[in-house]
């Protein structure tokens, strides 16, 4: 859609370029509307295009057939795969970045090689899958992720910045995969794919469980408000995140009660509990035992042969 509307605008909008085969580069910057607030920008687009919008300046409106608006504000990322189910879309401001225009079908090759050289495996199904679940667009902003981009492409030059555009689309087309991964066996059907913000955060507890975590605490840490973080996490693991905390607490517990020696009062305070009885409580909740029950019952069981 961007892209096939920046064409139309003539070379007066930017430069094109080509990253690698199947990959077009635009650097762009469109005026500012003088009669009206908003400028629309027709809803058309190829098939099998991903296209990856590195928003610098002004802001990027999307309205879908159906559910709620996209919109993406400097500095912010635009990601489009199909324009079929928006109705319109529109800019204000000084809308300029880079684009990157991905075809699918003539990159798919040199796609494979980049990512086979890196270790990662980019399956473009899955991509498509996971952006038609959100009327095929998705804005990204705030999050750690793109503060970093933001933060490393303002040192590069022009060309350069192009080139890291480029390459950071391709990290976005692997993190869909890898989010269909994370959200395989805990969606609550949604569909919604997994932020790299809330990767983030769940790899932080899971490796955090002996710290206090709090919501503050997680919001300051990875910059995200919390209704961000509280909603986006029960859509994107089905379960609010306070249940997760305590369910991976409980877990590394029970495996440390079963395989190792620790007193049982150091192994709740390993998990982040620092009250033997709320512990008691919540593994027996879990479990249906005390955790000095479940240490028995494993020191008594015998393996058996297959």
């Amino acid at each position: 859609m961007l892209k096939e509307y920046l064409l139309r605008q003539g070379s007066g909008t930017g430069r094109w370029g080509h990253g690698m085969p199947g990959v077009q580069i635009c650097r762009f910057s469109l005026p500012e509307p003088e009669q009206e607030p908003l400028r629309s920008v027709p809803v058309c687009g190829a098939p099998l295009q991903f296209e990856a919008l590195f928003c610098m300046t002004g802001r990027l409106t999307v309205r879908a057939l159906q559910g709620a608006s996209c919109m993406v504000e400097a500095p912010g990322i635009f990601l489009l795969s199909d324009s079929s189910a928006l109705r319109s879309c529109q800019y204000s401001g000084n809308l300029g970045g880079v684009l990157i225009a991905v075809d699918a079908k003539a990159a798919k090759e040199s796609l494979v090689t980049v990512c086979s050289t890196l270790g990662m495996r980019l399956d473009t199904r899955i991509v498509k899958e996971k952006m038609t679940a959100r009327n095929g667009c998705m804005a990204l902003c705030g999050t750690p992720w793109t503060q970093s981009f933001f933060e490393t492409v303002r040192y590069l030059s022009e060309q350069e910045q192009e080139r890291y555009c480029v390459f950071k689309s391709v990290e976005l087309l692997y993190l869909l995969c890898t989010e269909v991964s994370e959200s395989n066996g805990s969606l609550s059907g949604s569909g919604c794919p997994v932020s790299h913000s809330l990767l983030e955060v769940k790899a932080y507890i899971q490796t955090h469980l002996s710290d206090k975590l709090t919501i503050a605490f997680l919001c300051k840490q990875f910059s995200l408000s919390p209704t961000f973080l509280k909603e986006g996490f029960r859509r994107a693991y089905g379960m609010p995140i306070h249940s997760f905390l305590v369910q991976q607490r409980l877990r590394r517990a029970q495996a440390l009660i079963r395989t190792t020696r620790m007193p049982i009062q150091q192994i709740a305070q390993a998990v982040g509990y620092e009250g033997m009885s709320q512990f008691n409580a919540a593994f027996k909740r879990e479990y249906g035992m005390t955790p000095g029950q479940y240490r028995k019952m494993s020191e008594t069981a015998t393996p058996r042969p297959f």
